[in-house]
């Protein structure tokens, strides 16, 4: 089981667009989303939308995800129980499963991290924890909470952050895929 603790991204302009179209064939994702926090209103409808388009943009065959939006005290229970660290945090990502489809082999070495691969994974992000970011890095909630879909989504398709070669990849590819939704991580702007 992988699994990562923290999103090393924040951001702060955004403009909440969606791409124009989403390719016929994202169907082949499968994302539930499970809701059981009252702090925040989630359109759950475009954070699935936002969870395909990263999937399609890594050229995943296929997947199944589950998102669940909890609030601090929840994932602190859960950063707790599974990564012995005890605070919360703003999203964990657990991969349940993973293999490479045959007919994607061999792996161009141009290809982003998760072309070829099937996946079944978990999402967890804390609501509580995007709207206090959002306040920081003055942008929507929802604009924070998508940031954390992908990073959690980059998880599960192999990227890591755990040092600073990987982090700058990782962030990297953040950009790409959020600038689809005319988003900008606060790490990318001149200081």
């Amino acid at each position: 089981m992988h699994a990562n603790s923290e999103s090393s991204s924040r951001s702060a302009k955004s403009k909440s667009r969606a791409p124009e179209t989403l390719p016929d064939w994202v169907v082949r994702y499968e994302v539930e989303i499970d809701d059981s926090q009252k702090v925040l209103k989630v359109d759950h409808r475009r954070l699935a939308d936002v969870a395909r388009s990263v999937l399609a943009a890594e050229q995943c065959v296929s997947a199944s995800i589950s998102i669940a939006i909890v609030d601090n005290e929840t994932i602190h229970d859960l950063n707790i129980r599974y990564l012995q660290h005890d605070y919360p945090t703003d999203v964990l990502s657990f991969l349940l499963e993973e293999e490479i489809a045959p007919d994607s082999l061999p792996i161009p070495k141009s290809s982003p991290r998760g072309y070829g691969k099937r996946i079944e994974g978990e999402i967890i992000l804390s609501s509580e924890m995007a709207k206090q970011m959002a306040t920081k890095y003055r942008w929507k909630p929802l604009d924070e909470v998508t940031l954390y879909v992908v990073h959690g989504l980059l998880h599960l398709c192999g990227y890591d952050d755990m040092t600073r070669k990987e982090q700058s990849s990782m962030q990297q590819r953040e950009r790409e895929v959020l600038a689809q939704w005319d988003l900008s991580p606060h790490y990318a702007e001149p200081a």
